[in-house]
């Protein structure tokens, strides 16, 4: 149990670097430039990065389904540790919106209203998204824990699959390509959550270098195919960054058996801090990116991995310090 906890630390920690890189990248992809390095740049990188939110639900799959709770029971001892940093940061990144982005003096209050309900609905910062995924996932927690102890194995082996079919299925720009079968039982992030359970609690016989071929290829061809895809489109075309596409799919296995294989070691304590206030790097961390980005003005090369670890750095003081505050780490994530 042990070396699961030392990889497990090892993965939510590169998840949540990449997602800090994934966001200090994407704006160079926006508009398309077959030969510009900076967009190729920032593709090969969130070619090679955006398996990340696959690897955190892969994460809670191998820590969450291996108990066996009652739902009323896990949803009371769970939901309070999202939903408070949820509703917080709701707020100020809500505070955020209407101070960066709007002209808060001459909007009629209507307007605010309206802008106010639309944003807690749906999100008032695009990275928001993944706690209302989170929370939707949480609900099924307790369903899905029923199902991984009750199976056999090649039963839940033939869900997965299923799940990964669907990934084929319900992707958009396959539909003339692929019959209309009804998969969606069996898609979404669901997948995801058995598959990380599968991964973590069975043996899974491969080796390590054919692992790192698979990942190697695979971050080159999703950066070759966006290229190709955008050249053809004449605009950025990102099909293959999708969280729930199969090239996704196989590269977050693929990093999380490398790492499950490799990391059976307690972490230095530096990365161990990251590790525990990696929820809340993740929420604050776009308020300091957005400070700190435009302040550097080095050759893109350097200016991406250099803002997203003063980033990491800045958001992990600021998670650390708001825990010291009352009720800060009810609020902090």
């Amino acid at each position: 149990m042990q070396q699961q906890i030392h990889y497990i630390s090892a993965l939510r920690i590169l998840a949540t670097f990449l997602v800090i890189l994934i966001h200090a990248s994407t704006g160079y992809l926006n508009v398309f430039h077959a030969h510009s390095f900076d967009w190729n740049y920032a593709n090969l990188l969130n070619s090679f990065s955006r398996f990340c939110v696959p690897l955190f639900v892969l994460i809670s799959g191998a820590l969450l389904l291996q108990k066996r709770e009652e739902p009323l029971l896990f949803y009371k001892k769970r939901m309070s540790r999202i939903l408070w940093p949820f509703l917080f940061w709701l707020l100020v990144y809500l505070v955020y919106y209407f101070y960066r982005y709007t002209q808060l003096d001459v909007l009629p209050l209507s307007r605010i209203i309206e802008i106010s309900i639309d944003k807690l609905l749906h999100g008032p910062s695009a990275h928001l998204w993944f706690l209302y995924m989170i929370v939707g996932l949480y609900l099924a927690v307790p369903f899905l824990q029923i199902l991984v102890h009750e199976v056999s194995d090649n039963t839940l082996l033939l869900f997965i699959a299923l799940w990964f079919a669907s990934l084929f299925m319900l992707e958009k720009s396959l539909y003339a390509y692929v019959p209309k079968i009804d998969l969606t039982f069996f898609s979404g992030y669901v997948g995801y959550m058995l598959l990380g359970f599968f991964l973590a609690t069975r043996s899974v016989q491969i080796p390590n270098v054919v692992l790192l071929i698979i990942m190697v290829a695979i971050g080159l061809g999703n950066s070759w195919g966006t290229w190709f895809l955008s050249q053809a489109a004449d605009r950025y075309t990102p099909t293959l960054y999708n969280y729930l596409g199969p090239t996704n799919a196989v590269l977050a296995s693929a990093v999380f058996l490398v790492f499950k294989n490799s990391v059976q070691q307690p972490l230095p304590r530096p990365l161990q801090w990251i590790d525990q206030h990696s929820f809340g790097i993740y929420l604050v961390h776009i308020l300091v990116l957005n400070y700190i980005h435009p302040l550097i003005s080095w050759p893109t090369a350097w200016k991406i991995p250099v803002v997203s670890i003063i980033t990491l750095g800045i958001s992990l003081v600021l998670t650390f310090g708001l825990r010291k505050l009352p009720l800060g780490k009810t609020i902090s994530g």
